[in-house]
């Protein structure tokens, strides 16, 4: 009798699997056929998952596809679904911009990025979107940046530069991605919460609270390209890495929070992000609890820490591997600071230096911050290249490909050259957002665009004018990026310092 069940049992579910695999014979189980669409052939039920863990990464993974298959392909993941790659800015402009509301960041992606950001202004939509964005806005107008947002950068840029005379002096190399990491760490916090991380205080000390959130970052990352990462994390090192980073992240945000209400009680609060935040109140009258507040704050770090910090150390990279350029921006900075006033000041920050500007600009086009991307649709939409998507259908486009695709940017799209973003009389060109794509486009752009190039243009242009940076020979050269939500470099990036005068 038990014999009996086990072979109906068996013989059902090989009927079962016979069946998909008819059904589903070169996709992702529960996706339409696309015949229509190029892209690589997958295998039953699984679709492309199995080419996915055979590359290097999610990243690497779109990078070889687009390679192969040009700007606009399809490839499918079990559970998750279909993907449509649409890396031309026509097809951004219509779906970031036209059809805005028919794109979402959706339920699958909120799910696998919430432990870290939570309901924050990265991973959710609509109406608490809009509130959290508003309320954000507040920060990044003119007398902010006149009153305390200019001097703040300041300070910490002085703060930068003591270690830096310290290398000099005792000849030490220092690793420019880790310092810039400290200064944006520091700048955001002294500029959103009035906190001080004293990431620059103690340069040679890890920051705990840095090395967890970049655990936490790498793990979500991951998940985009596993299926079964729930239960996956269940038994492995990376749930209890993810869980762990949780704690010490929440238990350093938390107490922020506790003390900031603690200062409001007593009437004696800072008039900051962080303030204004507990005080505000959505379309239904509701004020955030701290959990919301938290992933309020867990964004903006990632907003305002690692894609600054990023552009920081590729900026500087390249500027050490293109001699030419650092000679541009030292005639440009010789002709604006002096040696008695080396500190920019807030309206030549504005006006004057435009090809530092560029530079920055330049360095995002080829080291996008973010350098992939992805949303789900949520009707029905055609596309302007007559490609349909369906609902529930992912779009994902790769920033960091599209800097380098000769058909938008020309032959020597890989070359770097800050001069592309100036017109004949030096002054910058305006761009269309869906081609230079490093700050988003349509109602998402990003909110800090004119905040971080004010901070990258202040710090570089100190820094410049002090020192001279070498990269420490033996370096890997370009670096390799991380595979993660944004786009650190693997290695540390070593450099040697000396004095200018």
């Amino acid at each position: 009798m038990i014999i009996n069940i086990f072979v109906v049992i068996l013989l059902t579910l090989v009927s079962y699997i016979i069946y998909f695999v008819i059904k589903y014979p070169d996709r992702a189980i529960g996706t339409k056929a696309r015949p229509e669409l190029k892209g690589p052939r997958g295998f039953p039920i699984l679709g492309n998952f199995v080419s996915l863990l055979r590359s290097r990464g999610f990243m690497y993974y779109l990078l070889d596809l687009l390679d192969k298959y040009g700007p606009c392909f399809t490839f499918t993941l079990p559970v998750k679904g279909r993907f449509i790659m649409i890396n031309d800015p026509q097809l951004l402009d219509h779906m970031l911009k036209t059809n805005f509301e028919s794109f979402e960041k959706g339920d699958i992606l909120h799910e696998l990025m919430y432990d870290l950001f939570g309901d924050g202004i990265f991973g959710v939509d609509r109406d608490l979107w809009k509130f959290q964005r508003r309320t954000i806005s507040r920060l990044f107008q003119e007398r902010n940046y006149k009153d305390f947002i200019y001097a703040s950068i300041v300070r910490k840029s002085e703060t930068v530069l003591n270690i830096l005379r310290r290398c000099a002096d005792n000849g030490n190399p220092i690793d420019l991605q880790d310092l810039f990491y400290r200064f944006t760490l520091d700048t955001l916090g002294d500029i959103f919460f009035s906190t001080d991380f004293c990431c620059l205080t103690s340069p040679e000390k890890p920051v705990q609270f840095a090395i967890d959130f970049d655990h936490a970052q790498r793990i979500i990352d991951w998940r985009l390209e596993q299926s079964l990462w729930k239960f996956i994390e269940l038994y492995s090192e990376r749930g209890r890495q993810i869980r762990k980073s949780s704690q010490v992240l929440d238990s350093y945000v938390y107490n922020m929070i506790n003390s900031r209400r603690a200062d409001i009680k007593a009437e004696k609060e800072p008039n900051d992000l962080l303030t204004w935040f507990i005080n505000a109140v959505d379309k239904d009258g509701e004020t955030l609890d701290d959990k919301g507040l938290r992933d309020v704050i867990l964004n903006l770090i990632i907003a305002g820490r690692d894609t600054t910090a990023q552009a920081l150390s590729w900026m500087m990279y390249s500027i050490m591997t293109h001699p030419s350029v650092e000679d541009s921006l030292l005639n440009e900075i010789n002709s604006i600071l002096s040696q008695n006033t080396p500190i920019p000041l807030y309206d030549d920050v504005k006006q004057l230096f435009k090809y530092t500007k560029a530079t920055f600009y330049e360095t995002l086009r080829l080291y996008p911050s973010v350098p992939k991307n992805l949303k789900v649709c949520t009707k029905d939409n055609l596309l302007p290249n007559g490609v349909p998507v369906y609902a529930n259908e992912f779009v994902v486009w790769v920033p960091w490909a599209m800097g380098r695709d000769k058909k938008i940017w020309g032959e020597d799209a890989q070359v770097f050259e800050p001069q592309r973003f100036l017109d004949d009389e030096d002054l910058l060109r305006p761009q269309n957002q869906s081609r230079f794509i490093a700050f988003h486009a349509g109602p998402r752009t990003c909110l800090g665009q004119q905040f971080a190039t004010i901070e990258v243009i202040i710090l570089v242009t100190m820094m410049l004018k002090e020192f001279k940076f070498e990269l420490v020979p033996g370096q890997k050269s370009p670096p390799e990026f991380q595979t993660s939500l944004t786009l650190p470099m693997k290695e540390p990036l070593m450099a040697k310092v000396s004095r200018r005068f």
